[in-house]
C-alpha cells in the first residue's frame, strides 16, 4: 500500500466512507483497508471516525435547515455540494451501473461516459464538426 493510499483513506474514513467503499475506490481488498484502519487507529496514527452533526454542511460548516418527513440534507445549498464534490471525486461511486459506452458518430472512435445516458459525442470538437459541418474529425 502506498502512501498515497494511506492518505486517501485517512480522508475517506474522516467522511465516514465505509471499507467496502474505500476499497473500491482505490482498487484495494476490502479486508486490507479495514486492517489497515483497525492497526493505524490502535497506534494512533488514525483517529476513529466521527460522524458530522446532523445540523452541518459537510463543505462549509453552516447549519442545515433539516424538513420532518423528508430526506437528510447534508449541504446547505448546491453550491456547497457541486463544491464538494468536485473536490472530493474519488468518493463518488463510480460503478459499471451508472457508465455508459458509446460510439462517437463523427469519428467513430469508442468512448465511455459517467452518469449520461444521453450523450452522443465523445468531444466538443466532434459536436461542433458533426452538427454544422458534417465532417469527420482526425483522430482524437
Amino acid at each position: 500500500m502506498t502512501d498515497i493510499q494511506k492518505d486517501r483513506i485517512h480522508e475517506m474514513r474522516r467522511f465516514g466512507c465505509t471499507y467496502k467503499h474505500i476499497a473500491s475506490a482505490l482498487s484495494l481488498n476490502e479486508g486490507t483497508v479495514k486492517t489497515y484502519c483497525v492497526r493505524a487507529t490502535r497506534k494512533g496514527i488514525m483517529p476513529p471516525p466521527t460522524p458530522l452533526p446532523d445540523n452541518l454542511c459537510k463543505q462549509c460548516g453552516k447549519a442545515v435547515v433539516q424538513i420532518p418527513g423528508r430526506k437528510k440534507k447534508i449541504f446547505c445549498s448546491k453550491t456547497c455540494s457541486q463544491n464538494f464534490w468536485n473536490s472530493h471525486l474519488y468518493l463518488v461511486d463510480r460503478s459499471s451501473k451508472y457508465l455508459y459506452h458509446f460510439t462517437c458518430p463523427t469519428c467513430k472512435k469508442e468512448f465511455s461516459a459517467y452518469g449520461n445516458p444521453n450523450r452522443k459525442y465523445c468531444s466538443h470538437e466532434c459536436y461542433i464538426s458533426g452538427r454544422y459541418y458534417g465532417e469527420a474529425v482526425d483522430g482524437q
